[in-house]
């Protein structure tokens, strides 16, 4: 089943795209060149016509996780997607944690595009319909040994950034996340602040405020901007003297 989904995305595939996203991706993961859309569409038609709606659950989150973990870009997206489309509000969230923990300790998350794609449409979604228990699952992540992981354990969080429950959490995951000088978790800590900060701006400026050492440069450049003091923090960032603990961060 795994391989005709794969013809029918190579049927499709376009050289000019597949270069374009591995320029824009910086070669960190391969890509078929098929967009979005059309790994949707094909996702769909392959799921009616081989039938798989009608296997068991597990059968089809077995697919899922072998798609997942190919190392083509559409395929990881199609297993995300078909998590997200047909197994997230299905499924309990404690069995879907459980592989997703399996995936990140596999090496299947290995660039932030394809990382951020599952925290946004598969993790994200989780902790909206499971509540404290699943959040505060994810946000232990922040203490895991794989670079993504960790990226995980805060960006799914930009869910709920409106959301004043999760602020506490949120807080103390970025509290132990932010001394890394890893320009990844950086970029994932500026996200959910920026997020934060439409809804909150109070208290992302506590956030800002408290961990301003330690946020990059570039996250106070590119993740501050909906905050009163965007401006003045950019100058602080540039006086002399000043060094930020964390290094340089990406956007």
């Amino acid at each position: 089943m795994v391989a005709d989904l794969q013809r029918r995305l190579d049927s499709v595939a376009d050289p000019n795209t597949k270069t374009w996203f591995e320029n824009y991706l910086k070669h960190a993961i391969g890509y078929r060149g098929v967009k979005t859309p059309v790994v949707a569409r094909i996702l769909t038609e392959w799921r009616s016509e081989q039938g798989i709606d009608r296997l068991a659950d597990d059968d089809q989150l077995a697919l899922v996780r072998s798609l997942i973990k190919e190392n083509l870009a559409e395929d990881k997206f199609a297993g995300i997607l078909y998590m997200q489309k047909h197994l997230v509000r299905r499924l309990h969230s404690d069995r879907l944690l459980e592989v997703s923990e399996d995936l990140f300790a596999e090496g299947a998350f290995f660039d932030w595009s394809t990382s951020d794609w599952f925290s946004v449409r598969v993790l994200g979604p989780l902790i909206r319909l499971g509540g404290t228990g699943v959040a505060e699952r994810i946000a232990g992540w922040r203490n895991a040994n794989d670079l993504w992981q960790r990226r995980a354990a805060i960006v799914p969080f930009r869910a709920v950034a409106h959301d004043e429950a999760y602020h506490p959490l949120i807080a103390t995951t970025v509290a132990e996340l932010v001394v890394e000088r890893e320009r990844f978790i950086q970029t994932g800590i500026g996200w959910v602040v920026s997020d934060m900060a439409k809804a909150h701006p109070d208290v992302a400026t506590v956030l800002v405020e408290r961990h301003f050492d330690d946020l990059s440069t570039e996250v106070i450049r590119r993740h501050t901007r909906h905050l009163p003091d965007h401006e003045r923090y950019k100058e602080r960032k540039r006086e002399p003297g000043r060094r930020s603990r964390s290094g340089r961060a990406s956007g």
